[in-house]
This record gives structure tokens, sequence and C-alpha cells, in this order.
């Protein structure tokens, strides 16, 4: 769901996507977009840009509000997991089942950071306020943060069991993580 506009972009599993318009509860656009399963949406802070990734390992920009193709780029890892657009809308992250995380400047369309240290797949990325701070979290039981601008990680918290799900809120600071231990959130600051 988009942060400032009454949109949202849902999936099935057959790699088809859908676009609606909350207010007038109209789908605004649809696409067949992947080989495969969808994995993960992300839209930037306004809502105008939507990027989706699938088990093909490719990534896919569009302009949220017609549906018009913007970009289209492969996962340097492989299968692509997990993927994040920035505030702006200038930059998408992804994060792969081998556990990198690479991130993409849709203006220059080239990769910016490549980013390792997981050794489980990702589940989740986001952006956090000053977007030069990545936040991952894997399978493999770890929050990372991420220094864009120096390439390197420079936080982790280890909780005591394997992760299968994670949701950040850069606003709040927040990452809560899933596992069969139950649901922690975790206060991640934002310096």
């Amino acid at each position: 769901m988009a942060r400032s506009t009454p949109r949202i972009a849902a999936s099935t599993g057959d790699g088809h996507l859908r676009c609606w318009d909350l207010p007038t509860a109209t789908l605004s656009w649809t696409q067949d977009v992947h080989a495969g399963r969808l994995r993960s949406l992300s839209f930037d802070d306004s809502g105008d840009v939507l990027a989706a990734c699938g088990g093909d390992g490719s990534v896919r920009v569009w302009h949220a509000s017609t549906g018009d193709f913007r970009s289209r780029f492969s996962s340097p890892s492989g299968w692509a997991r997990a993927v994040t657009v920035d505030g702006p809308g200038d930059r998408v992250a992804v994060g792969s089942g081998t556990g990198d995380i690479a991130v993409r400047h849709l203006g220059t369309d080239r990769f910016t950071s490549n980013l390792s240290g997981h050794t489980g797949r990702i589940l989740m990325l986001g952006f956090m306020g000053d977007e030069n701070r990545l936040v991952s979290a894997a399978a493999d039981g770890t929050v990372r943060v991420w220094s864009l601008d120096e390439q390197r990680q420079i936080a982790e918290v280890r909780v005591d069991a394997s992760l299968h799900c994670a949701a950040s809120e850069p606003a709040m600071g927040e990452v809560l993580v899933g596992s069969a231990a139950g649901v922690v959130a975790l206060g991640i600051m934002d310096t």
C-alpha cells in the first residue's frame, strides 16, 4: 500500500498484478508480469512508483498511477525474494534467496550497491528515513542495517529463531519480525 496516495497493489500466485485506486475502489490497471510467482511489491512514498520481484529473478518497475512500464532488471544473485523502493522513487533494492542485496538507481539504470552478510533468504528490505540506510531481515534470524554510502553493515540484531516474515516502518524506526517463537518489535535507530 502506498503511504501518501490511496493506492494498493496485489498479486496472485501466477504472477498477475493488479493496482487499485482506494477512494473509488476501482481497478486502475492489471498485467501479467512474471513467469512465476511474485514475491514482493513496494511503492515509493508518493505512490507513483511500484516495483515487484518474482521467483524468475526479475524486478519490474511501473508508473503506479497508469501501469506504464518503467524498467526491468535481473537480480545479480538470481532468485529475487524481496524488493523495496526508496522514498523519492529513485532507487530500488532487491534481496535474493542467497542473502545478497543489490541497490539499483532508476535514473542511471545501474547498480550502486552490492551488500553481503546474510546467510539465509532475504525476507524484507526497507529504506530508512535518511535514504542512505537500508534495513534487511533474513531467514538466518538476523536484522541488519546497512550504510549505502559506506557499502557496509553498520548494525545487526540476532533473533533467537529462524525468521518467517518481517515488515519495517521507517517513520517509527521499527522492524517487526515473526518466527515460530512469536512476533518481536525491534527499534532501529536512524543514525
